[in-house]
């Protein structure tokens, strides 16, 4: 009697067609692990490019702030304005602002500018 047979294929067949559909899934396997590899390292690339971006941005920023404190105090001096230092976390660990009274329509008088110390030099520096 001959192998009983399953959609016309015989069991040896069936294990045939088992074994070569196995073999070409795991081809295809490593292939497309291959394939995830380099655009997980293409990923991983341009993260590295953006943080690197984020940090020369952070610098310029922290240039341009630098540069226009100083132009502000220099002006403000030539001017015969005060200029005083105030850190928003000197009485308590809650940032405070400047004792002044900001109003929709209002004047902003200038007699005292008020210039933030740098948040390393601050009471409560952890506080941003």
């Amino acid at each position: 009697m001959s192998d009983p047979t399953f959609l016309l294929l015989s069991a040896t067949e069936w294990t045939a067609l088992a074994t070569r559909a196995m073999a070409v899934a795991a081809v295809a396997s490593v292939v497309f692990s291959a394939k995830l590899k380099k655009s997980q390292d293409r990923v991983i690339d341009l993260q590295a490019g953006m943080i690197e971006l984020q940090r020369r941005a952070n610098l310029l920023n922290g240039a341009l702030e630098s540069h226009s404190e100083l132009m502000l105090r220099l002006k403000a001096e030539e001017r015969g304005k005060k200029v005083v230092w105030w850190d928003p976390t000197y009485e308590s660990s809650v940032k405070q602002p400047p004792p002044t009274k900001p109003a929709h329509g209002e004047s902003a008088p200038l007699d005292k500018i008020y210039v933030y110390v740098p948040s390393d030099l601050r009471r409560h520096p952890d506080i941003s």
